[in-house]
């Protein structure tokens, strides 16, 4: 779960500590289904989520398209198998990335990607001890909801609960400025079920006993990320981030830097067992107003000979910074 916890630190603190007091049920959440959502906190600009669940099987999508400081759309593709404990990861915009498997043994997607299996983690997450009241009823993009008002000392909200299934369909914070962020929306929702061709194995991940059996050819043993200094200027903004990477031994090592997303990742070669430091330039764009926060991480993971690999399993401190655009900004 390291990996999503990051999409967290990237949302406003206005809508941390809310409550969920007097949240009630309302009735069994679909095991079928398709949803397209707008995650409207990413760091790195608009994202767009596509998820298709049946039962032991989900598929996310997750793209992000050209923009500042990204001259080519970035598409990654999971799928989990929860029976099978198996996640693979594709990253579809680069043909050349091998495909990543590797063991998962929670019962659902993560409550980041997924407001539906997830819809208890995240809002007991986004709610915490704070007051909530029904307002109303609304209708958001076709899906029949009930409006909820949340106050506490953190900040106040509101949230949008599916009328059938009980989960989060829209959230959104309130800032002192009284203008409403969305945190998240669920665009479209089809509760038909998806076809078969939805779960197909990855490009490239067909011979799951290959790629399940990678024997890495170096342990990573500990990861370090630099502070990052808060950064004023022109927008969008390119920040060097700075991290080191330590192993047991020789041999070649994947690894990849996130804030609110993961960026492709690199491979590195160790002669010995030893600490070596890498760098990469993120650009950054705030999608609302002229500010932003969050926290950036580096993750890796021991590849073998040819640079095949598993999904990154070691994940370094979480380095937190902010952004203020003197021009450039969001809107």
């Amino acid at each position: 779960m390291r990996r999503w916890f990051i999409v967290l630190l990237a949302v406003p603190t206005v809508i941390s500590g809310w409550g969920l007091s007097g949240l009630q049920a309302q009735g069994p959440a679909p095991q079928a289904y398709s949803l397209t959502e707008d995650p409207g906190f990413a760091l790195l600009g608009p994202v767009v989520v596509k998820i298709s669940r049946d039962g032991s099987k989900e598929a996310v999508d997750q793209i992000m398209p050209v923009g500042p400081g990204r001259d080519k759309e970035y598409h990654s593709h999971r799928l989990y198998d929860f029976l099978a404990h198996r996640l693979y990861l594709k990253i579809v915009s680069d043909p050349s990335t091998p495909c990543g498997v590797d063991e998962y043994t929670d019962p659902a997607a993560p409550a980041e990607l997924d407001p539906i299996t997830g819809s208890d983690a995240l809002l007991k997450e986004l709610v915490g001890d704070g007051q909530m009241k029904q307002v109303g009823t609304d209708t958001v993009n076709g899906i029949a909801t009930k409006v909820l008002e949340v106050a506490s000392a953190q900040g106040n909200g509101k949230i949008w609960i599916a009328q059938n299934g009980g989960f989060p369909v829209k959230i959104a914070a309130i800032g002192a400025d009284g203008k409403m962020q969305t945190v998240i929306e669920v665009k479209q929702l089809s509760l038909a079920k998806p076809p078969a061709s939805a779960f197909a194995l990855p490009a490239g991940c067909e011979s799951v006993q290959v790629e399940a059996s990678i024997k890495p050819s170096t342990n990573v043993t500990a990861l370090t990320l630099q502070k990052i200094g808060n950064y004023t200027g022109p927008c969008p903004a390119h920040i060097t981030l700075v991290g080191t990477i330590t192993t047991d031994g020789p041999g070649t090592v994947f690894y990849q830097f996130g804030a609110g997303n993961i960026d492709p990742g690199e491979t590195i070669t160790f002669s010995s067992a030893g600490t070596k430091t890498v760098t990469h330039v993120m650009t950054f764009q705030p999608k609302y107003g002229n500010d932003m926060g969050g926290g950036a991480i580096l993750e890796a993971i021991g590849a073998d000979a040819s640079g095949k690999h598993g999904i990154p399993t070691q994940g370094s401190n979480n380095a937190n910074f902010n952004i203020t655009c003197t021009s450039g900004g969001g809107k």
